[in-house]
């Protein structure tokens, strides 16, 4: 975790993160699995940005049932080391409710929510901010932002993709999922280097140099997009039809990636070899 730096930006508007760290830590988790088969590495200046303050909500870990008192307590310390680090950044604030463990194993918060709204409401009515910023996907925290946003406060909402509800994604004046796009945008440096995303950017050719078709992606039987390989094993993706003149892109060694990456923007595609090039002697057969 990167802790040096952070802070306030922007001389008008103020504005407050509010991070429940649970879901934070499960969507980075979640996301990371599913893309590169492990966490991603959160910068958390990054996460910080233009935020003046920031107030994040977690547990230390409760004991699990088949865990003895000295591994739970070697998981507190480490918990609560990752805490203060947090606490040393400027503009941090860490409150710490209470965890208990039910059956299966699965842990249960208690008093984050009552921390979160109190903190917010708080803020809310004695004006301290402009506009906040709000990390969660919980249902429960749809009566909240109503509340917020009824005392004239601009929220933003951060939610885990494809697990909030639509309610609570409504009551926002603005809600943005924490897709691979967003974590990969505040991970750290060293994570990033070493778990690069494919590159996505509009240019004007609309066929790769020096590499060969591989594929031809349709929908519903029409051409959306060719997909090229050149000799050093860079995937190519191209979408056939040009905006303003260019050309939606997306390169990436690994072709699973590439095309998940591509689809992401483009929709789901049915990918195919192309047809064989026309030559005479096929053409000729054809008379």
């Amino acid at each position: 975790m990167q802790t040096v730096g952070g802070g306030y930006t922007g001389p008008q508007e103020v504005r407050y993160l509010f991070i429940d760290g649970e879901q934070l830590r499960r969507t980075a988790e979640d996301v990371g699995n599913d893309w590169f088969g492990k966490t991603i590495e959160l910068d958390y200046v990054k996460l910080q940005g233009p935020h003046l303050k920031v107030f994040y909500y977690d547990c230390l870990p409760a004991k699990r049932s088949a865990e003895s008192n000295e591994e739970n307590a070697e998981r507190r310390a480490q918990k609560l080391a990752f805490f203060n680090e947090l606490r040393e950044l400027r503009g941090w604030h860490v409150s710490e409710g209470i965890a208990r463990h039910r059956k299966k194993e699965r842990q249960e918060q208690k008093e984050v929510d009552i921390l979160i709204a109190v903190d917010m409401l708080t803020h809310t009515h004695r004006r301290n901010m402009h506009r906040l910023t709000f990390i969660s996907g919980d249902q429960d925290f749809a009566p909240l932002i109503e509340a917020v946003v009824r005392e004239g406060m601009y929220v933003e909402l951060l939610y885990p993709e494809g697990h909030a509800s639509v309610d609570l994604r409504n009551f926002a004046d603005v809600a943005r999922p924490m897709d691979i796009d967003f974590l990969m945008s505040v991970a750290t440096d060293n994570f990033v280097r070493s778990n690069g995303l494919p590159t996505r950017e509009y240019v004007y050719e609309s066929s790769p140099r020096g590499a060969q078709l591989q594929e031809e992606g349709f929908r519903g039987g029409l051409l959306i997009a060719r997909l090229w390989k050149d000799q050093t094993g860079l995937h190519t993706i191209k979408q056939v039809d040009d905006v303003r003149g260019q050309y939606f892109t997306v390169r990436h060694p690994d072709l699973a990636k590439a095309r998940r990456y591509f689809e992401r923007t483009a929709g789901p595609l049915d990918w195919c070899p192309p047809p064989p090039p026309r030559t005479i002697a096929s053409l000729a057969s054809k008379v």
